[in-house]
């Protein structure tokens, strides 16, 4: 079965676009050389223009043809196949009865030759666009995949147009060539596939029976069949040009209504219609105005050629590839062409109108060069970025993309403030919906963000080599099917370094329709370029950042080690030597001296070793202003003020870090300072601290620079150590001072689960 569905699509792909190729050259021929020259006539008969005027006796606009040599006109609107002039040459004389102002009258015709004005009406014509569609058929059956219904159904949608438009031209009203016949037979043909293709195209609403349709398109065939013998009315195939035309419409329609993902398919397609069909419109008005040559006035028509690329464009954009860059571009100019021409054509009448140009073809042409020229060179670029984001779905022009991230990322010291900026900035601009940011780890895949998906849905660390061999390629969810690994991904980007791969990006379902254009795809490259320089210097940095809060909580416990040995072992041995029965008496000047080397000692263990710690940080901070009474000698007036909502002890290293800062900041006020009143507030919630030291002493200037690199080049150790301290414990700290109106420190720290 699979081999015969194969062969069937061989033929179509190698016979059908050169067959309906055949069939448009067969009738443009027919259409310049295969038809009588000299007038034209209307359906009912009448005679709407004529174009070889011989002599006063001659046809007139307005003539009602009853007879053409021996052919009457109701033999000739009974039989298709049946067509005046036939057998006669240039030069011979025609005998033609005419109904003219209620009277009949015969005139002797000379057929006429080839002409010029005639030729060029005929060429400035809808036959041209016979050619469009057959170029998007045979683009849609040559490089389009995969071969599904809807590639069947694009290609039989353009080449079927294609052929009424080719025989219906000019041709079809002489019944040259068969070419009436063709012309219903085709229109005829169109109706299910139309119908068909607008039900899948741009998303299918439903799988259709398999007996419906070939009941459809047998009922079709047999009409086509009664149409080539004449059996049904030859007006018939006008109820089914309305039929097709009318219904994929309305499906269009039910697709923009029950398929929101739909709209950004058929945007393009319905601003192509609205520009093509306004220049036609304000054509047709100056053309009727005789402001428009006669030889052009099918010109307005020419904007209605880019429909059938249109059609192609909104069915398999995703299918494009690096093509979609070009094509893009390609529409963009073709848009903006119509729009000028929209513009130039009444301005053009106008300027003519206002100041009687003379020699106008020269002059018009210069006019409509210039306002050309003007137009690309100052309308052009805007126009494009307009067409870009509002109809091919290009968010955010690059360099803006791109310059918001490059901005952002050099204030995330950290991977959540990374994660934060692509979450909360760069996905919902770029209208990502899904998204996975993994970095890979010593082999191991560890997820940094995600967006819309599941663990069961991330890659594994065997998936690596996969992910690489798909990097940058953008996944048609049309070409990727669930059999195959990460369906949901539609882009992956690998984030590297040089050699040194760090991890990937994969990007899944987008606004409004999962595409991921070519024009954005090197954007994107540069966005997980400069994703993995910021990654790897914050990696850089919390490795060293690990490193240093390793060695000060070393030295932390070093300094906890010593006091507890110079309190079980010092202390403990100089009592020993003072109480011992075979110690010598000794002198109240030892005494004194013994006494105040042991409270210096234990003020230094109590420095290495804060004993209140081990109470809770509330006891501990109100250690230090009571300490600080006796130390100040009635000299400084101090005020504590510390609540603590619970009990809860916090982090030993949250407590320690926030003890030494306090203790830092007192020390300052108390010992350099010369403060008269030193405050301590305290507030110590569960999940948030905040403490500030205050001060009236001699503060300092704006000398005094707060940068960390600054304060360690001029030696202020304690305030750096501050900063240092509380950025190990991820806490805020603020630094106020002027000179001689105090200083005032403040530092909050919050628990990571209320981040």
């Amino acid at each position: 079965m699979n081999t015969r569905k194969s062969s069937l699509w061989l033929v179509i792909e190698q016979v059908i676009p050169w067959f309906v190729l055949a069939i448009l050259l067969f009738y443009t021929y027919a259409k310049f050389f295969g038809h009588p020259y000299g007038f034209r006539w209307d359906s009912s008969g009448i005679i709407i223009y004529v174009f070889d005027k011989q002599s006063e006796t001659t046809l007139k606009e307005g003539d009602k043809i009853i007879q053409i040599g021996p052919l009457r006109w109701d033999e000739f609107r009974a039989d298709l196949r049946k067509t005046f002039f036939e057998g006669y040459r240039p030069g011979d004389v025609v005998p033609i009865v005419i109904e003219r102002d209620g009277q009949t009258l015969d005139i002797s015709w000379s057929f006429p030759d080839f002409n010029r004005d005639e030729f060029l009406d005929q060429f400035f014509s809808e036959w041209g666009m016979a050619y469009f569609f057959w170029l998007a058929g045979t683009l849609a059956i040559l490089f389009i995949r995969p071969k599904d219904d809807r590639w069947l159904l694009m290609a039989l949608f353009n080449f079927l147009t294609a052929i009424w438009l080719s025989a219906g031209s000019g041709v079809s009203a002489f019944h040259v060539w068969n070419s009436a016949l063709v012309l219903r037979m085709a229109v005829i043909l169109c109706v299910p596939v139309y119908l068909h293709f607008h039900w899948v195209f741009p998303q299918p609403f439903g799988k259709i029976p398999l007996f419906i349709l070939v009941s459809i398109y047998a009922i079709t065939l047999a009409l086509v069949i009664a149409q080539w013998f004449q059996i049904i009315p030859s007006s018939f195939y006008l109820l089914g040009f309305m039929v097709a035309l009318g219904g994929s419409f309305i499906l269009l329609l039910i697709h923009i209504l029950r398929q929101p993902s739909a709209r950004g398919d058929l945007r393009l397609l319905f601003v192509s219609a609205l520009l093509a069909m306004i220049l036609a419109v304000i054509w047709e008005i100056f053309y009727n105005f005789n402001k428009i040559p006669p030889w052009l006035g099918s010109g307005g028509l020419l904007g209605l050629s880019l429909l059938p690329l249109a059609y192609l464009y909104s069915a398999f954009r995703r299918r494009l590839g690096g093509l979609e860059l070009r094509v893009n571009r390609f529409f963009s100019i073709y848009l903006f062409v119509m729009l000028l021409g929209i513009i130039e054509v009444p301005l053009i009448v106008l300027l003519e109108q206002a100041f009687q140009i003379s020699g106008k073809v020269a002059a018009i042409s210069l006019i409509s060069a210039v306002l050309t020229a003007a137009g690309f060179i100052w309308g052009y670029p805007a126009f494009e970025n307009f067409v870009e984001q509002r109809i091919f779905g290009i968010p955010l022009p690059s360099k803006r993309v791109l310059e918001i991230y490059s901005v952002r990322i050099t204030t995330s010291h950290s991977s959540s403030d990374l994660v934060r900026v692509l979450e909360e900035e760069i996905l919902p601009s770029l209208l990502i919906r899904q998204f996975a940011f993994l970095q890979l780890d010593q082999g191991s895949l560890k997820m940094l963000s995600t967006m819309g998906l599941s663990k069961e849905q991330m890659p594994k660390e065997q998936d690596v080599p996969y992910l690489m061999t798909q990097s940058g390629i953008y996944r048609s969810p049309d070409l990727v099917g669930h059999d195959r690994p990460f369906p949901w991904a539609r882009l992956i980007l690998p984030l590297k370094l040089g050699d040194q791969l760090l991890g990937f990006w994969l990007l899944g379902r987008r606004d409004p329709d999962d595409i991921y254009s070519q024009v954005e795809i090197p954007v994107l490259r540069s966005l997980a370029n400069l994703t993995a320089i910021a990654l790897s210097n914050i990696l850089q940095t919390e490795r060293l950042k690990s490193m240093y809060e390793a060695n000060i909580n070393r030295y932390e416990q070093e300094k906890q080690r010593l006091g507890h040995d110079l309190h079980d072992s010092i202390l403990n041995e100089l009592a020993a030597l003072l109480t011992s029965p075979d110690a010598p008496a000794f002198s109240p000047k030892f005494l004194q001296a013994y006494d105040a080397l042991t409270e210096r000692l234990r003020e230094i263990i109590n420095d290495l070793r804060p004993p209140m710690l081990a109470y809770g940080l509330k006891f501990a901070l109100e250690d230090i202003a009571d300490k600080s009474i006796d130390r100040s000698q009635d000299s400084a007036e101090i005020v504590a003020d510390v609540q603590a909502e619970s009990e809860r002890r916090y982090p030993e290293v949250v407590e320690n870090n926030l003890y030494r800062i306090v203790q830092e900041a007192w020390e300052n006020a108390l010992r350099h300072a010369h403060a008269k009143r030193i405050t301590l507030f305290g507030r110590l919630h569960p999940e948030v601290i905040d403490i500030r030291v205050e001060d009236d002493g001699m503060g300092f200037g704006s000398d005094i620079s707060l940068k960390l690199d600054h304060m360690l080049a001029k030696r202020h150790f304690g305030l750096a150590g501050m900063y240092e301290r509380a950025s190990l414990i991820g806490a805020d700290i603020n630094i106020h001072s002027k000179p001689n109106q105090g200083t005032k420190i403040q530092v909050i720290w919050k628990s990571k689960d209320t981040i």
